[in-house]
């Protein structure tokens, strides 16, 4: 047995003094040396690129902080727009409402011209007495006379353009 391992002990003096370490490692020295060398660039670049960052963040903020009037009557802007959306949606409801109406009174079922020109005549030549109606249809009238629906003044939302301010004087 002694000797068996006297036998392993000098096979592996053999290939520790065969092997060329010089050649072994010093490749891995190589790479470890780039790697490190990049490793050193790049926490260079990521320096560069923080002290960039916190300096547009100082200037940008200073910047934004400065326009807080100009925001705040951009905001206000956007809310009067907003609640003039708003009246003059519920005024086109109104206006479809009206012209719904009026092509009930008028009998209006056929939107071509000639249908638009011909059959409220038609209607109005073949009608019979009006009090012999049953029910009466929804009207625009009031008083025999028609009633437009009140529509938003933009003046209201806008002021006057100085056109109009011009025009006026």
């Amino acid at each position: 047995m002694q000797s068996n391992i006297e036998n392993v002990s000098r096979d592996y003096a053999k290939i520790l003094q065969s092997a060329d370490l010089e050649k072994e490692i010093n490749p891995l020295c190589t790479n470890i040396e780039d790697m490190l060398a990049r490793l050193d660039e790049f926490e260079t670049l990521l320096a560069s690129v923080r002290a960039e960052s916190n300096g547009m963040m100082a200037n940008n903020v200073c910047s934004i902080l400065g326009f807080t009037d100009s925001f705040e009557q951009l905001k206000a802007r956007i809310d009067g727009l907003e609640q003039c959306v708003g009246v003059v949606s519920a005024n086109l409801s109104e206006v479809e409402r009206s012209v719904d109406i009026a092509e009930e009174e008028l009998h209006v079922t056929d939107y071509s011209l000639k249908g638009l020109l011909l059959k409220p005549l038609k209607a109005k030549l073949s009608a019979s007495d009006t009090s012999t109606l049953s029910s009466l249809p929804r009207s625009n009238l009031v008083e025999e006379e028609y009633q437009p629906v009140e529509i938003y003044k933009s003046d209201d939302y806008f002021g006057k353009s100085e056109e109009e301010n011009y025009v006026a004087k």
